[in-house]
């Protein structure tokens, strides 16, 4: 009888297992359908958080885009320009069966949970009419960051790397399980280029044109205080940010989906900040921090977008490099422990040499943590193992000296200022003047950034970084309107001499400029120079900085002999703070030309400037170009 009871058995299963998975297909499509249907009714695609998730927005004559440019990111081949389609594509995506995803690969649910989350929360999934994955990786991951607060870290301007230059900013995830004293141990999230080239001319190039892929990484965020506080030596700001718990998580949610994608970077715009800003918003649907942003993204405008909302920033915290560490101390040295300092870097002198021990305990051990400071700064410039390399003896020497925190502790002194306590980025000029010709009036505008005559809070008081500069100037008696100047990009770091360092000014300029030192009724060229000098500060708090410079000029001009000339020139001036508010400076050069149109003539400038406030300062400048004389009085904006 069994052979029969087994025939029985498979006739029936053969015949009403397709009517089942039949009827549990339609049961599936039919819920599916009804859940597109409520989200066109309820026009979710339309919905602020939708837009932020999938990274949608609103282009000039190109309607809604997305800004990922990685297709994975997205459900629906249209699913990049249309926010419709995507949210019905991606409903439909978690539907799909397990059975179905490729081994290796996560299902939906899993690669795209903020959007999961945000869509039940809407619709209210049926458990029993849609199955919920298991999303094991994404639990160990949440698991392992356990959020409790977020961080904006401001890591300081850095010359020597176009992509730092104007500083740079990152998250931090502040974790439950390091504890509140324990922040190196919590985690990171950076967006950045990720760059095919180290050459600095083409990666400044790609970065404006968004030729290099962006992408969001997971860190230790002791590495980066690594990489930062120690090898670039860049003091680095910490806001803590006021954020629920709920939103802590579903920002991490987001963050998980921004892994698998890129975007085009572009070195103005969708930089680090604009990402970093709208993971925020997605926390905090409310916050419109992207909004004030049109043609450029500045970190340091971004902390003052921040800082500009109510209750959003907790508390602000000063995390000083190692140099600043170390300069801190020199601060405190007499001359003798300074002269002992010196000679310690240059090798001359040992912790058993009696010039050292005839220095008090205390003198001493202030001594050896400055110099241990150096020795950690010089290994990790050296980038072999990454270790630090401390002489026994000096260690030694050390352990034998009382414990002191050299004021480190309470009183350590800020080598940087908050960089939301800075001007305005972008400027307006208006002016009047006269030169040895007519009166005129002079309109400017810049983007971008800051220059050297500006108040120096919240930037580095040692450079200037000028890009698209345009200055406008209206002859009044030949009634004319012509372009005095066009900056398109103007670069010096004033790197002042140290006795421990020797690192040299530098300086660059691309520009459309007047041929000031001929009369051509205001004719133009188009200029490069690029130059290296010295520069001298008695000390890093000084009024008084000095500078020189060689230059290696070039111009181009239909109003030159051989239409251009080539040649330098050599420069020296000062920077002089009278007051907070008042600065002047000096500058005189004396310019040979020897190829092209041969020529040589002085140049002088002196410029005073008063800070009315922050965003606002009058300037008073006189300039002579060979014979040609002029000056002007201007009033300049920030914002």
């Amino acid at each position: 009888m069994q052979p029969i009871y087994l025939v029985v058995g498979l006739f029936f299963w053969f015949c009403f297992l397709p009517v089942t998975a039949h009827s549990q297909h339609k049961v599936t499509a039919d819920y599916l359908a009804e859940l597109q249907q409520q989200a066109k009714q309820k026009k979710l695609a339309d919905e602020r958080l939708w837009h932020l998730l999938l990274k949608y927005d609103k282009r000039l004559f190109r309607g809604m885009t997305s800004e990922a440019d990685g297709m994975e990111f997205f459900n629906s081949p249209q699913g990049k320009i249309d926010p419709t389609s995507e949210l019905l594509a991606t409903l439909s995506s978690f539907f799909v069966p397990l059975t179905e995803i490729t081994k290796g690969k996560e299902h939906p649910q899993c690669n795209f949970p903020a959007r999961f989350k945000w869509l039940n929360q809407q619709l209210a999934f049926d458990p029993n009419r849609l199955e919920i994955q298991a999303c094991d990786r994404l639990d160990r991951w949440m698991k392992a960051l356990d959020p409790v607060g977020a961080t904006l870290v401001f890591a300081s301007y850095f010359m020597d790397n176009p992509a730092s230059m104007f500083g740079h900013t990152l998250l931090r995830i502040d974790s439950r399980r390091t504890g509140s004293g324990n922040n190196l141990m919590n985690y990171g999230a950076n967006y950045a280029a990720v760059p095919d080239t180290e050459n600095a001319f083409l990666y400044a190039l790609k970065g404006l044109i968004g030729s290099f892929p962006g992408r969001f990484a997971i860190f230790p965020y002791y590495t980066k205080v690594q990489e930062y506080n120690n090898l670039e030596s860049r003091d680095l700001w910490e806001y803590e940010l006021k954020f629920t718990q709920d939103q802590l998580n579903m920002m991490l949610l987001h963050l998980w989906e921004l892994g698998g994608t890129y975007f085009d970077y572009f070195y103005f715009q969708e930089n680090c900040s604009y990402h970093v800003l709208s993971l925020l918003e997605v926390a905090n649907p409310d916050l419109r921090l992207k909004d004030p942003f049109s043609f450029s993204v500045i970190p340091t405008d971004t902390v003052k977008t921040l800082m500009a909302q109510d209750g959003l920033v907790k508390q602000v915290v000063y995390r000083p490099s190692v140099l600043s560490q170390m300069n801190h101390k020199r601060l405190r040295m007499v001359d003798d422990e300074k002269r002992i300092l010196r000679r310690m870097v240059k090798g001359e002198i040992s912790p058993e040499n009696p010039a050292f021990k005839s220095l008090s305990a205390p003198s001493q051990a202030l001594v050896l943590n400055a110099y241990m400071d150096y020795l950690q700064y010089q290994s990790m410039q050296e980038k072999s193992t990454g270790n630090i390399k401390i002489p026994r003896s000096v260690l030694l020497a050390r352990s034998r000296l009382p414990a002191t925190t050299n004021g480190l502790a309470d009183t350590i002194t800020r080598f940087s200022s908050r960089p939301d306590h800075g001007h305005g980025t972008d400027r307006f000029r208006l002016g009047i003047g006269h030169n040895a010709r007519e009166p005129f009036l002079e309109f400017a505008y810049r983007p971008v950034y800051h220059d050297l005559m500006a108040k120096d809070v919240g930037y580095d008081k040692n450079s200037e970084i000028i890009f698209l500069d345009f200055k406008l100037r209206y002859y009044l008696e030949s009634d004319r309107v012509r372009l005095d100047q066009a900056k398109i990009l103007s670069i010096t770091a004033l790197n002042p001499y140290d006795a421990l360092f020797t690192k040299p000014s530098w300086r660059l300029d691309l520009e459309v400029d007047t041929l000031r030192d001929r009369n051509c009724n205001y004719c133009n060229s188009v200029k490069g120079t690029y130059g290296r000098g010295i520069s001298y500060r008695p000390d890093f708090f000084s009024p008084l900085l000095l500078y020189s410079f060689a230059d290696l000029k070039t111009e181009f001009s239909e109003h030159l002999k051989q239409k251009f000339r080539l040649g330098g020139d050599a420069e020296v001036g000062m920077y002089y703070d009278v007051t907070e508010n008042l600065r002047i400076k000096l500058a005189g050069s004396y310019q040979i030309f020897v190829l092209g149109e041969s020529k040589r003539f002085f140049t002088a400038h002196f410029i005073t400037r008063y800070a009315l406030s922050r965003d606002l300062d009058l300037r008073i400048e006189l300039n002579r170009y060979d014979h040609n004389n002029e000056g002007i009085f201007s009033a300049n904006y920030f914002f």
